[in-house]
């Protein structure tokens, strides 16, 4: 068996993971979008990759047979996405429509909510040959195994992968933490895992840096920016190291406690456990909560799946992103997609008409300031759609964290202007990650014990063995983008 990655070496996400059997035949685990790389070559909106060829020409994607994707000398059985992180699937409109992909239930409802709230690139799904998988599934592809495991993530339905062929076996873990509430999912597939006597372990190692918060000295940055560009004092950020899940409730209520401000929380829409947490914490202060559209949509859309215990419509009040039609704020777009009009109309059914925000509505309910919870996805977009002569006072939380990029940079940039519009002075940012814990490398490879092992999802791989357990410092292998790795 020969294994070759053509992403995930040296960044965070972008994974590509070729595995080969001496035949040839191969499987692709996941086809993410490489964040860092673009941004070498490319600017958005202004030049953004138009063509499939623009992303074979500067190495973003392997080789290809055409315009659509499909690897030079190598017969794609598969792809297997692990979980519907962007750095993990992003690619996937540009594989060709013969090659079969293979995801997780929960995956798929994501892509496809992501689909109904135009994420363009989405838009042929049904094009493709698309099946899905369950834990406990093996699904043999003409002599190559693959055995997806469930594992604890930030975002519902993520996998690990055992790929078995000619007696060699390989596993993937694609992104894990040990310290989530359903860490027992990934005890699951570590337990596995150690039970098969694996010969190349490809781990996550996304936490490995030199520091402990790389974005710390990029807020540093933009607050020296802000003084100097308006020659005020910046928002300033409070960080508060939590550990658990719980943790999270537990701080943001003790931050929050006895505000009598508009609380706003940027979440993930499909972080589920924030999700469920936040509401928690609205509930017991007994505010009126409010999502954005794309948190509740995709609540809904999880929900239909087997995920419990998410608002659903009747729950909350509907904050409705801006849509307009000449000069004037409309509350459907005359192109909105059926399946969010259908849902906007369930959340009015239940409610009323009055439980969408939008238009006139927006400064009524900013008018009440201190008894709502809104929680969004963007509180950059949030704060913009503030109705002009209203300035409600604000505490704000970042609870959300993505792939560090330029673009993620500019970001938050942008939102420290807004916050500073709204006399926003300090801000906090409670969370706790998605990924796994220096620390936890050693335990992991103690109890997977595998003949070798590769870090990958890691801007520093060659800082990995510094937690790796002594005896094991000879199994780490470095590998090179597409270089073959003999199993």
């Amino acid at each position: 068996m020969e294994v070759r990655i053509f992403g995930g070496i040296g960044e965070i996400g972008g994974n590509k993971v070729l595995v080969s059997s001496p035949e040839r035949l191969s499987i692709m685990l996941d086809f993410g979008k490489s964040f860092s790389r673009e941004e070498a070559f490319f600017q958005y909106p202004f030049m953004s990759p138009m063509f499939p060829e623009d992303y074979f020409k500067t190495g973003l994607l392997p080789p290809s047979e055409g315009p659509e994707w499909k690897m030079e000398g190598f017969d794609i059985a598969g792809l297997f996405i692990s979980h519907a992180h962007l750095d993990h699937w992003g690619y996937l409109p540009l594989i060709h429509r013969e090659i079969p992909i293979y995801l997780g239930e929960a995956s798929k409802a994501i892509l496809e909510a992501y689909r109904s709230m135009g994420f363009r690139d989405l838009s042929a799904l049904d094009d493709f040959k698309i099946s899905t998988f369950r834990t406990g599934d093996t699904l043999d592809l003409e002599g190559l195994k693959v055995i997806p495991i469930h594992v604890d993530h930030s975002v519902p339905g993520a996998y690990g992968f055992l790929v078995e062929c000619c007696s060699r076996k390989v596993a993937y873990t694609g992104d894990l933490r040990m310290h989530g509430p359903r860490s027992d999912m990934t005890r699951d597939f570590l337990d596995r895992l150690a039970e098969e006597e694996v010969d190349l372990l490809l781990m996550e190692a996304t936490k490995v840096a030199p520091e402990n918060d790389p974005e710390a000295s990029l807020v540093k940055v933009l607050e020296n920016r802000i003084w100097y560009r308006w020659r005020r004092e910046p928002p300033k950020r409070v960080n508060f190291e939590v550990s658990s899940e719980r943790e999270v409730g537990e701080r943001m209520r003790e931050v929050l406690s006895g505000s009598s401000r508009l609380i706003l929380v940027e979440v993930s829409p499909t972080d589920v456990d924030r999700v469920r947490t936040v509401c928690e914490v609205a509930r017991r202060m007994g505010r009126e909560l409010v999502l954005d559209e794309r948190v509740g949509f995709m609540a809904e859309a999880l929900s239909s799946v087997g995920i419990q215990d998410l608002p659903q419509p009747g729950d909350y009040l509907l904050w409705r992103r801006k849509r307009r039609k000449g000069s004037a704020e409309v509350k459907l777009g005359s192109r909105e997609p059926r399946s969010l009009v259908e849902y906007v109309g369930r959340v009015e059914d239940r409610r009323g008409a009055d439980s969408v925000i939008w238009g006139h509505l927006r400064r009524e309910l900013l008018k009440d300031e201190g008894s709502y919870f809104v929680v969004t996805s963007n509180a950059t977009r949030f704060l913009y759609e503030i109705p002009l002569g209203v300035k409600p006072r604000i505490d704000f939380v970042m609870s959300r964290s993505e792939p560090f990029s330029e673009e993620s940079a500019l970001s938050l940039d942008r939102l420290m202007n807004w916050l500073l519009i709204y006399d926003v002075h300090r801000y906090y940012r409670i969370h706790v990650s998605g990924h796994l814990s220096p620390m936890q490398i050693g335990d992991v490879l103690k109890l997977v014990n595998p003949v070798k092992v590769a870090p990958i999802h890691t801007e520093h791989p060659d800082l990995f063995d510094l937690y790796v357990p002594q005896g094991m410092k000879d199994r780490v292998l470095l590998p090179e983008v597409g270089g073959p790795i003999d199993v």
